[in-house]
């Protein structure tokens, strides 16, 4: 597999991944013809959060499709961090060990470089806590300087969140640059994300400018009932998300590179490109 880039005279750096996969980076990334500033999204450190009040909707799928995009797209390290207490599925996903998790890294935030592990290039995963009743009893603001030690060596952190929101959770959204709240295809679970982001939004005074509606797993045939959803909702619709049967998190231990050929993972960078996340989109990935 291997990374073409149809930029002229642009900065470009080749580098290799864990699996031997030749990767075309831009260092300064180009956009509309104008050289970005400081304020572009990829030239500064950002925490993204992806999160839903219902299980089952392809959260920590779309979290993981959000790294591999961005593995291609730029040199920074990312980390995916687990927000799941449960517990999560990074630890069977990426074959974590046990004694790596985010409850050692938040008790010694110097030493977090420890427990985290590496999964692809230039992308790592730290595991979430395995215990709920130790989540609950974090208290607020802890991981604040676990965070300020992540974003000295990393980019970019992808937060996969758990469907019921606690303090460390509401930490971590304010802290985030985007927030994905991701809903199935179906009235309840429209219904239910809509309730979420009116709380985050009224109670917790999250931006609503941050937070992004997704909604996974659509049928195409039902297209513009959605729209009329969105309408009574009263809340934007910002991107769909076709339903890919050849897709599912096992692909991560087994065939990872083959995520890349998925429609699923074509259409979370469609949908990052579109919601306008300040990325070229003049970088094509081609297989052998």
């Amino acid at each position: 597999m291997e990374t073409s880039v149809n930029l002229k005279d642009q900065n470009i750096i080749t580098d290799k991944n864990s699996d031997g996969v030749k990767l075309n980076y831009i260092n300064d990334i180009n956009i509309g013809g104008q050289q970005n500033n400081s304020n572009n999204f990829y030239n500064k450190n950002i925490i993204i959060a992806v999160i839903s009040n219902k299980g089952g909707v392809g959260k920590t799928s779309i979290a993981i499709a959000f790294a591999m995009f961005l593995s291609q797209k730029i040199k920074k390290r990312i980390l995916l961090l687990e927000l799941d207490s449960s517990p999560g599925d990074f630890g069977v996903i990426f074959d974590i060990e046990r004694e790596k998790s985010l409850e050692l890294a938040l008790r010694f935030p110097e030493k977090y470089d420890k427990f985290v592990k590496n999964i692809y290039g230039n992308v790592d995963a730290l595991k979430g806590i395995s215990n709920p009743l130790i989540a609950e009893n974090i208290r607020k603001g802890t991981i604040n300087r676990l965070i300020d030690y992540i974003l000295k060596d990393y980019g970019c952190i992808i937060v996969d969140t758990q469907t019921v929101i606690n303090g460390l959770v509401l930490d971590v959204l304010k802290l985030s640059n985007k927030i994905f709240a991701i809903s199935e295809y179906s009235l309840e679970s429209i219904a239910r994300i809509s309730s979420l982001i009116d709380l985050l939004v009224k109670k917790f005074s999250i931006p609503e400018s941050k937070i992004k509606l997704i909604v996974n797993k659509k049928n195409f045939l039902s297209f513009f009932k959605v729209w009329d959803i969105s309408k009574i909702i009263n809340i934007p619709i910002d991107a769909f998300i076709t339903f890919d049967y050849k897709f599912n998190k096992s692909k991560f231990l087994f065939d990872r590179a083959s995520i890349f050929n998925t429609k699923f993972f074509k259409e979370i960078s469609r949908m990052l490109l579109k919601i306008g996340m300040g990325v070229s989109n003049n970088v094509e990935r081609q297989t052998l």
